[in-house]
C-alpha cells in the first residue's frame, strides 16, 4: 500500500500537466501571451470564486505585459471534442453555450475586456467554415492537431488528455 499511493499520486500529477501542456501547446501556436484552464462541475455552466481568481489574475498579469487585444474563450460540455462524423445533442451544445456566456460576461462586465472571442467545443466547423478556414475553424484545428481538443477514443490512458467540461482562456496582446 505505501509503494502504491505515490505511484497514484504520479499518475494524477502526470495526467493533469499533459492535458495542460496540449492546452500551452494551443495557445503557443495562436500567439496567447497567457491562458487559463478551468474545470467546471458535470452539468454546470457556473463559475466558482475560485476560478473567477484565477481568471482574474491571469488578466492581470498578462496585462503587465502589455496591452490586451483579444481574448479568446474555448468551452466544452461535459463530452470530449466531436470527431468528424460526431455530433453532440442539443443540451450537450448549449451547456457549452452557457459556459461560454458566464466566462465572457466575467470577463466583459467585471474585468473590462472589451474585445472576447468564443469558440464552442461542442461543435465542429461546418463545411463552409472549412472551406473558408474561418477562425472558429483555424482555433478548433489547431485545438485538435496540438491534442488540446482530443476526441472521444482520444483521450489517451486514463482519460489522461481528456477536456471535457473544461473551460479555456487565451489572452492576446496588441503587437
Amino acid at each position: 500500500m505505501r509503494m502504491f499511493t505515490p505511484v497514484l499520486v504520479a499518475i494524477a500529477f502526470a495526467m493533469t500537466a499533459h492535458a495542460w501542456t496540449t492546452t500551452q501547446d494551443a495557445a503557443d501556436r495562436l500567439g496567447a501571451a497567457q491562458v487559463k484552464e478551468v474545470s467546471f462541475d458535470k452539468n454546470s455552466d457556473k463559475l466558482t470564486d475560485a476560478q473567477k481568481a484565477e481568471i482574474r489574475a491571469a488578466v492581470q498579469e498578462a496585462a503587465q505585459k502589455g496591452k490586451i487585444d483579444e481574448v479568446k474563450i474555448l468551452a466544452w460540455s461535459d463530452k470530449e471534442y466531436p470527431s468528424e462524423t460526431g455530433k453532440q445533442t442539443k443540451e450537450e451544445v448549449g451547456l457549452a453555450k452557457n459556459r461560454i456566456s458566464h466566462l465572457k460576461s466575467f470577463l466583459k462586465d467585471e474585468l473590462k475586456v472589451k474585445s472576447v472571442d468564443t469558440h464552442n467545443m461542442a461543435e465542429r466547423p461546418n463545411a463552409l467554415e472549412k472551406f473558408f478556414n474561418t477562425g472558429d475553424a483555424k482555433i478548433k484545428n489547431t485545438a485538435e492537431a496540438s491534442g488540446a481538443a482530443p476526441t472521444d477514443g482520444n483521450t489517451g490512458i486514463f482519460d489522461l488528455k481528456a477536456q471535457a467540461s473544461k473551460g479555456v482562456v487565451m489572452i492576446f496582446l496588441k503587437r
